[in-house]
């Protein structure tokens, strides 16, 4: 299951960035006010597989139990707080769309690595 999680992390990292390059623009689709339901649902679906791994894995994996906490908190955050969530997203793609878009699939991808030396590290 980590290393299923692992490629989740990898191939969305990947398609942010395929994304970029092509100007396509996953990010801004995302983060759009009316898409917010598809958002969620990702993130979602990545605390799903999640905690999956950490409640069912002895002993516990701390760094995807982390990685969850990070998901967590950001659907509370977008569900508390919508407003100051989409004035944050659109401050920071003023200042440079494509720099936040290739940080956030580098951000993942990162993830995915991570992810998948947490099999060796714990």
């Amino acid at each position: 299951m980590i290393i299923f999680l692992s490629s989740l992390y990898i191939i969305y990292g990947f398609l942010f960035l395929y994304s970029y390059l092509k100007d396509i623009g996953l990010l801004r689709f995302l983060c759009a006010k009316k898409n917010i339901n598809i958002l969620l649902t990702i993130e979602l679906f990545f605390i799903i597989i999640t905690s999956f791994i950490v409640f069912t894995s002895q002993p516990i994996n701390w760094l995807i139990a982390l990685i969850m906490m990070f998901h967590i908190s950001g659907v509370i955050y977008i569900i508390t707080f919508p407003d100051n969530f989409y004035s944050m997203y659109e401050e920071s793609m003023s200042i440079d769309p494509s720099s936040v878009e290739s940080m956030s699939g580098w951000i993942l991808i990162g993830f995915g690595v991570f992810v998948y030396l947490s099999r060796i590290i714990t």
